[in-house]
């Protein structure tokens, strides 16, 4: 039954006297409702189906509150603030040697010694013998699926011309399904962080939630007064490079506290499920376009599509798009490093030696960094990448 204090469940001990009471009222004071009795039984089985039902109010009870609902009733409990975390099968980059003229088809199966498979994402026609990267995914869901360097050696069903097979980098992008426990626990931190550092909240929940955001920072004006950057009192600044605007204010609003303005030159408007309508203000970061000239020196060992790899490299670190794929990059207001990249070349078995030049026209090239402002983000692609070799 529901008390001040909360639900307090009533249970077949609870119920009997109640009924057994009834009973007497009924047939009389003297009447025999010993359990051997027809009588008796039915009281029991009663008593026992009250406290069933009972049972059953006190879970729909519970059910509204994060501590003791679970499953989609928990789902729902924390979802202003974080959603569950969904299987997922791990995937990653395998290296294959191949004679000139084998196959790797779609499907084509990989194991660790301890059983795990993975399968081949795309297919390979060799053109000449050497190393090729191949994009494999775990055949099972989950964290199984993150093993670590080197663990992916076997080939399942052995075919000619297809020498070996390893993984050069460890997976760990596999992930399990959130317990309802875990996600209790990352509701309460997600809520203590939220509550300290919210400005931090928001622009986690941006980068993490909105499709095709690279880039977001958040800058806050916790004064009575106006900042010298024209952010009014009392507000924060939100700035972003990448997604949909609908999408990017939503991810605002589901974070900010009540009474704090969302400003920003973009406005996107949203009325609530009571008609009240909220302003949503963000502001769009600028993209600094960065060429890059990449002198290698090749040694023994270079991949055959190595000059693909040594773009696709580049491209992961500065940031952009590689064969369709949007990467985030150095982020927001950071600095284009050459060292940085020339490290990330180096990474690439059979490159002996690097250098790497920067421009921002097209035209002057030099070895040296590329400084990146507030609010602008770096942004490169395939097509701004010219690989040559090192003299």
């Amino acid at each position: 039954m529901l008390t001040r204090f909360g639900f307090k469940r009533k249970r077949t001990a609870n119920y009997l006297p109640e009924i057994q009471e009834m009973a007497r009222e009924l047939f009389g004071e003297d009447v025999d409702l010993s359990d051997n009795t027809p009588l008796g039984k039915m009281i029991y089985l009663q008593a026992q189906q009250r406290a069933e039902d009972n049972e059953e109010l006190e879970q729909v009870y519970n059910a509204r509150f994060v501590d003791t609902s679970e499953g989609a009733s928990l789902e729902t409990n924390v979802m202003r603030v974080i959603t569950r975390k969904r299987w997922i099968k791990a995937t990653g980059e395998v290296i294959v040697n191949l004679d000139k003229g084998a196959k790797i088809n779609i499907g084509d199966l990989f194991r660790t010694k301890y059983n795990v498979y993975f399968k081949a994402l795309e297919a390979i026609d060799a053109v000449e013998d050497g190393n090729y990267r191949l994009s494999v995914e775990a055949l099972e869901y989950g964290a199984i699926g993150n093993v670590e360097p080197n663990d992916i050696s076997i080939i399942v069903n052995p075919q000619s011309g297809i020498n070996s097979v390893t993984n050069q980098d460890a997976f760990f992008n596999g992930q399990d399904e959130e317990m309802d426990e875990e996600l209790q626990d990352r509701y309460y931190e997600s809520l203590g962080k939220l509550g300290s550092r919210r400005i931090e909240s928001i622009e986690a929940n941006v980068l993490d939630e909105v499709e095709g955001v690279r880039a977001a920072v958040v800058i806050e004006n916790d004064t009575n007064v106006e900042d010298a950057d024209g952010r009014p009192p009392n507000s924060f600044e939100t700035v972003v490079l990448g997604g949909l605007d609908k999408d990017i204010a939503m991810a605002i609003f589901r974070k900010k506290g009540g009474g704090i303005r969302a400003y920003g030159s973009t406005i996107f408007t949203y009325t609530d499920n009571r008609g009240i309508v909220h302003e949503i203000g963000f502001t769009r970061a600028s993209t600094v376009t960065v060429y890059v000239k990449v002198y290698i020196k090749k040694g023994n060992q270079f991949p055959i599509n190595g000059d693909d790899l040594v773009v696709a490299q580049i491209v992961k670190y500065i940031g952009g798009t590689y064969n369709n794929e949007l990467y985030p990059g150095v982020g927001m207001s950071k600095d284009v490093v050459c060292t940085k990249a020339e490290a990330r070349v180096l990474s690439i078995e059979g490159v002996d030696d690097v250098r790497v030049e920067f421009s921002t026209d097209g035209i002057s090239f030099e070895p040296r960094n590329v400084v990146i402002a507030f609010p602008e983000v770096a942004e490169t692609d395939e097509s701004k990448i010219e690989v040559m070799n090192l003299v």
